[in-house]
């Protein structure tokens, strides 16, 4: 006759050893992983607000590196306005000292076309990525720029990309195109003060379509009156005032993308910690956790270790 018993506490014990393995497996997991979430099975509800807010922030990374790369353009303009607003009023400067009692006027000349050409090279210069809002190349005329400012969705749930417009006729400084589009190629009426008009331009771009066939490029010579000095100065200062006009309507839309810059980035900083709280595991809890886990499980393995000794010794009892 074969007799067979059974431990119960050995089997409890063994119960609670597999218990106390499937928790320390998921722990280690959480470990491994660092996240508390990461699949759907986990807990449905944050997966899928935590899928969805990953995507969003996507699309605000993209934002965000479309309204640098638009910020880099306005930035590049608007230090082009700035130098050459500070080279018109050198420029200005030279025409007050070529009134002057036995000035020089020859000499002045050769320093106010110094500053033209360095007017030139500003405005050439002043590029980003293939964009200039200064300098107008053959066959080109100002337009409209949309740049990325926001990414947002709908009342639908649609995904909404928010746009910045700047027009480039605001900041045109010299066209080789059609003349009258650059603040700075274009012909101005200087009035002087015995009522006498002359109209002048700045620089000579050489212009598909010129200035008016009437204006003279602004320059001095042995020859040059007073008189028309003065209006060459009054051309020169209604140029500096377009010029600061360019450069707070740069400024304004400068500031409006930094502005949406900054926004975008804290937006992605509040998103990601908003996820991180929903689905990262805690690791100083964690590791905390699994330790409890460990020790939990060690001594299980001695109690089913002295359940079983128990049930060896009462078994040689009763031989």
């Amino acid at each position: 006759m074969v007799s067979v018993s059974g431990n119960s506490t050995a089997s409890s014990a063994l119960a609670l050893m597999r218990g106390t393995s499937a928790a320390e497996q998921t722990t280690l997991s959480r470990v491994a992983t660092g996240k508390k979430v990461h699949k759907a099975a986990d807990n449905a509800a944050y997966w899928s607000i935590a899928t969805t807010m990953k995507a969003a922030n996507l699309s605000l990374s993209s934002a965000e590196d479309a309204t640098a790369m638009s910020g880099a353009v306005s930035d590049t303009a608007a230090l082009g306005l700035d130098q050459a607003n500070g080279i018109l009023s050198d420029i200005q400067s030279k025409l007050i000292m070529a009134k002057a009692v036995g000035s020089n006027k020859q000499a002045i000349n050769g320093e106010i076309s110094q500053l033209k050409e360095q007017l030139s090279q500003v405005t050439q210069s002043a590029s980003f990525s293939g964009q200039n809002w200064l300098a107008l190349g053959a066959g080109e005329r100002p337009k409209v720029t949309s740049m990325v400012s926001s990414v947002g969705s709908d009342a639908d749930g649609n995904l909404e990309v928010n746009v910045t417009d700047f027009d480039t006729a605001q900041s045109t400084l010299t066209s080789a195109n059609d003349a009258s589009d650059g603040i700075l190629t274009r012909s101005y009426l200087g009035v002087t003060r015995t009522g006498n008009a002359y109209e002048y331009y700045l620089l000579d771009r050489g212009s598909t379509t010129p200035a008016s066939s009437t204006a003279k490029e602004i320059g001095l010579d042995d020859q040059t009156s007073n008189d028309e000095i003065d209006g060459m100065i009054a051309a020169v200062n209604t140029m500096r005032s377009g010029v600061t006009n360019a450069a707070a309507a740069v400024g304004a839309t400068s500031r409006t993308i930094s502005a949406n810059t900054e926004f975008l980035n804290d937006l992605q900083d509040v998103n990601q910690i908003s996820i991180g709280r929903m689905v990262d595991a805690d690791m100083e809890e964690e590791a905390t956790r699994l330790s409890a886990q460990q020790v939990q499980s060690r001594l299980q393995t001695i109690g089913l270790n002295i359940a079983n000794s128990q049930q060896k010794s009462l078994s040689q009892l009763f031989l």
